[in-house]
This record gives structure tokens, C-alpha cells and sequence, in this order.
């Protein structure tokens, strides 16, 4: 296997990987696409940048903390530990699978953000980074509450006493307390921050 960095291979400083079929984009552990190419896997990435693919979307939203990200380059045989295989005897070894298989098996086990075909669970795409509504993923939901913040939880608690309650519809949270006044949660977060109580 040989890694390099997406900002590598945009300055053009990863020029080839020969003998290496399927490359992995991650950041740290979080995966975002396995694929494959049976020509040259860096002009393949770089095919992902010029149409722009999902993967390509991806990059250029993010950019340029997504220039930091790794690109993995896979040689079949660095593959081996992820493909299962069934054999006739039960002491023989089976160790024939392809580049298709050893795709299929990778994105299985890491269960990548844009991959969806051989992908049972695809992994979220966290908030941290830009992008849901363009390539069509969920945005996460954050929960207001319960926090394991202390002071928020004391905050909470106090809110509660003075009448305060929340409410999330879809992806929004609303504040109202019980003379009627309601807030959103943007309006909310100064009070939040400081730890004090809005007027009811």
C-alpha cells in the first residue's frame, strides 16, 4: 500500500501508482470512497476532480483542509485480508479474487460516506464538513439536549423553572416559554453561552 495526500496529487507531485488498482479517500479513519481503475488510479482521481464526481464535490467543498486527506493506493494483494473466500477442503487455502472483488470487499468493511453500491450502513457524512445538500446526504442532526456539559445541564435546569421549554420540528429548535414568548435556537445561544436566562 502507498498513501499520499489529496493535495499531492492536485500539485501533481503523485504523478502514478503503478501496480496499485484501488485507492481509498479518507480523513484520519472517517472513510470517503473506495474505488477502482484498471489504467492508472491517479489519472482515475484526477477524473473524479475534472467531471466532478461526487468524490471530486466532495474535495472541492472542502477545500483546502481536504487537501490534508490520505489517499490510500491498494495492490491486490493488499487487499487479501479484506476478501473472504469459501474453499472446497477445509484445510486449503483459496487466494484467487479480482480487482471487482477486492472493491466489493473493501467498501463492505469500511463502509465509506459516498459509496452506496456493496454499502449496507454508509457511513454519515459529519457536520464538520461541507457539502450534504450538494451530493444529496442527510444533514446529522445535534441534539440540543441531553449535553455532558455540567453547565449546560445546570443551564437546562434553570430554564426548566423558569418556564422555558424546547421543541425541534425537523431541523429546527424553537424556545417557548409559558407567557407565549418564543425563540429560536440562534437567538437562544447568547444566553446559552453566558449562562443566563432570557425575560419570559
Amino acid at each position: 500500500m502507498r498513501t499520499v495526500t489529496v493535495g499531492a496529487i492536485l500539485q501533481k507531485e503523485a504523478q502514478n501508482a503503478l501496480g496499485h488498482l484501488i485507492y481509498v479517500v479518507r480523513d484520519e479513519g472517517l472513510i470517503f470512497y473506495v474505488g477502482q481503475s484498471r489504467r492508472d488510479v491517479v489519472t482515475r482521481f484526477w477524473e473524479h476532480m475534472q467531471a466532478p464526481s461526487k468524490l471530486g464535490q466532495l474535495i472541492s467543498l472542502n477545500a483546502p483542509i481536504s487537501h490534508q486527506w490520505s489517499v490510500d493506493f491498494y495492490a491486490l494483494a493488499d487487499c487479501a485480508a479484506y476478501v473472504r473466500q469459501k474453499s472446497l477442503f477445509a484445510l486449503q487455502e483459496w487466494q484467487h479474487f479480482d480487482m471487482d472483488m477486492a472493491e466489493q470487499a473493501l467498501i463492505h468493511a469500511m463502509c465509506p460516506v459516498l459509496n452506496h453500491d456493496f454499502n449496507a450502513k454508509p457511513t454519515p457524512l459529519p457536520a464538520r464538513f461541507r457539502g450534504h445538500a450538494a451530493l444529496g446526504l442527510p444533514k446529522p442532526k445535534t441534539a440540543v439536549s441531553p449535553t455532558t456539559s455540567p453547565q449546560d445541564r445546570i443551564w437546562l435546569n434553570r430554564m426548566s423553572l423558569q418556564g422555558w421549554v424546547y421543541e425541534q420540528t425537523g431541523s429546527r429548535t424553537i424556545w417557548r416559554h409559558r407567557s407565549g414568548k418564543t425563540l429560536t435556537e440562534a437567538e437562544m445561544a447568547p444566553y446559552r453561552q453566558a449562562g443566563k436566562l432570557p425575560n419570559g
